[in-house]
């Protein structure tokens, strides 16, 4: 009895001690592969990443416990490879004694290489910073006790196998990012992916890939006038600075800024000293040149230097120019990186926003937004035609209907500040028609356009000029200027129409028929309205035709 209990003790305690190297011997494969396959420089990521959420907060508190540890790499590997294989060896030696022969080496083999070899390195793979973790303190213990065996042959590998950090170049971690966006496209947000990888490669591409070629530039030769209508197209175009070409040599000649030119303020100085005559029919500032522009700059001590760099030069060194020079070069034909000779062929253009280009990896496609830019410089363009006097004038003279980018402007302009031309009144496309119907009129000076207590079917819009208006009982006088509205209450729409219904089954010509008979709206002003100044230009739209553009809109609806 007795021999049967003490086998029986016997063979529990090799069964647990069996468990217990087991363990052991987990761990080591385990951490083999959890702790030696994350790099010092991937857990300084982890410990560093900012804005962290409770899972990094978690990753970089394991990554801390680590990276002691995976400092002293050739000592952790040392270590935990002498632990395994004193464990597993021990581990033959003890699984031996229950069974000998075939089934010993069956039953050592199944524990080890299933349980002790696959399992871990399954496990450790998926979770390798958490485990690691956990597992530190074991190693710690294991580094101690197998100090005078490891330190040395440690020793000896760092010497001749230093450690290092996997760091990746730039084309690696571009490679990187294109699988990540191609693998996981969720885990960046919409662009980042883009913006990353045109950082990454902006810097291996020179001024000649990028730059703008001149003849397809925007550009200014020495002797374009400084006129309303040059001002008009480098709004509608939306550039900030553009070169000055040399016509005869076809060269860069200067820089030109918008906003110089949008302040007009050496062409108002032109005007002031000419007093603003004209000659043969031309304002004094129609002669105005760019050539004119670059000379009263270079006296006045403004003058934009042109910076020239050759064709090779990197986006990366352009980068750095731009911080101190203006942003836009100009691309000689000479293989020489860097600032080159000004007398070089000039070639091209580059600015800071074909760089800012590259590096966003600016996408296509978004034909919505830019067909709403290309509208907006439209009616920019045709704001600034209908501030050119002389333009103006001549358009008057002429009798000329406004053209489409000046009506674009009016509209604009009408919707914003007129509830009678909303959206649910007259359309878009009814609005333009009316405005190209119009011509601008110059009245006299002291034209009445408004008697007070007269009936009046029509509402102005002054271009152009002021307007004197005296109002009340207490004939109260004041002044109007461009851009302002008189009398448009003439224009409200119809209210209703004695319950006849408009469209249906009529047609056009008898709506606008029905429309015309119901209409009631009666608008007297309280006001009188006076031509102040020579040269005043107005747009008149009637109520007549503002119904028929409203019937169009009440029909297509």
């Amino acid at each position: 009895m007795s021999n049967g209990l003490s086998g029986i003790i016997t063979i529990a305690w090799k069964v647990g001690v069996v468990m217990v190297l087991t363990f052991l011997s987990q761990t080591f494969t385990g951490l083999n592969i959890g702790l030696m396959s994350l790099d010092t420089a991937q857990l300084k990521v982890l410990i560093d990443v900012p804005n962290k959420d409770e899972a990094a907060m978690q990753a970089a508190r394991d990554a801390r416990k680590i990276l002691p540890l995976r400092q002293r790499g050739n000592l952790l590997l040392c270590t935990i490879l002498l632990g395994n294989t004193a464990v597993n060896a021990l581990m033959a030696i003890l699984l031996g004694g229950f069974a000998g022969g075939i089934l010993g080496w069956l039953i050592t083999t199944v524990i080890i290489v299933l349980m002790c070899e696959i399992m871990p390195q399954s496990v450790c793979t998926r979770h390798g910073l958490r485990l690691g973790a956990l597992g530190a303190p074991i190693i710690r213990i294991a580094m101690c006790l197998f100090w005078p065996i490891t330190k040395p042959y440690a020793f000896v590998l760092d010497r001749v196998f230093p450690q290092r950090e996997n760091l990746m170049d730039r084309s690696q971690l571009r490679s990187l990012v294109e699988y990540q966006k191609a693998s996981m496209p969720g885990m960046l947000v919409k662009g980042q992916a883009e913006m990353l990888i045109g950082a990454l490669g902006f810097a291996d591409k020179t001024a000649e890939e990028v730059m703008v070629p001149l003849e397809k530039a925007f550009k200014l030769q020495l002797d374009t006038r400084m006129d309303y209508e040059l001002l008009a197209q480098v709004v509608q175009k939306g550039f900030s600075r553009f070169p000055i070409i040399d016509p005869v040599t076809g060269q860069v000649a200067g820089i030109m800024h918008c906003k110089d030119l949008l302040n007009q303020r050496l062409l108002h100085t032109s005007v002031a000293n000419t007093g603003g005559s004209q000659v043969d029919g031309t304002a004094e500032s129609d002669k105005y040149t760019a050539s004119d522009f670059l000379n009263a700059m270079r006296d006045t001590g403004q003058e934009r230097n042109v910076y020239v760099c050759g064709k090779s030069t990197s986006l990366v060194t352009l980068l750095t120019e731009f911080k101190r020079r203006p942003h836009l070069a100009v691309v000689a034909n000479t293989d020489i990186p860097g600032e080159a000779d000004p007398a070089a062929e000039h070639i091209g253009i580059l600015t800071l926003h074909n760089i800012f280009e590259i590096i966003l990896q600016a996408p296509v496609g978004f034909q919505e937004q830019a067909t709403k830019t290309a509208r907006r410089a439209n009616i920019e363009a045709g704001t600034v035609r209908l501030f050119d006097r002389h333009g103006m004038d001549m358009m008057a003279e002429d009798a000329e209907q406004l053209g489409p980018p000046e009506a674009e402007a009016v509209m604009s302009f009408l919707i914003a500040t007129q509830p009678a031309f909303g959206s649910p009144y007259i359309g878009d496309q009814e609005l333009l028609a009316l405005l190209r119907e119009c011509r601008p009129i110059g009245p006299p000076k002291r034209t009445v356009l408004y008697q007070r207590s007269e009936r009046t079917t029509c509402g102005i819009l002054i271009l152009t000029g002021a307007v004197r208006i005296v109002s009340g009982e207490e004939n109260i006088e004041s002044t109007v200027g461009p851009w302002t509205c008189l009398g448009m209450r003439a224009l409200d729409p119809p209210v209703s129409l004695n319950g006849q219904a408009l469209g249906g089954s009529m047609g056009g010509a008898e709506s606008e028929e029905l429309l015309e008979l119901h209409d009631t709206h009666n608008y007297v002003p309280d006001f009188t309205a006076t031509v102040l100044t020579d040269g005043c230009l107005l747009l008149r739209i009637e109520r007549q035709r503002y119904l028929k553009a409203f019937l169009h809109r009440t029909m297509r609806a």
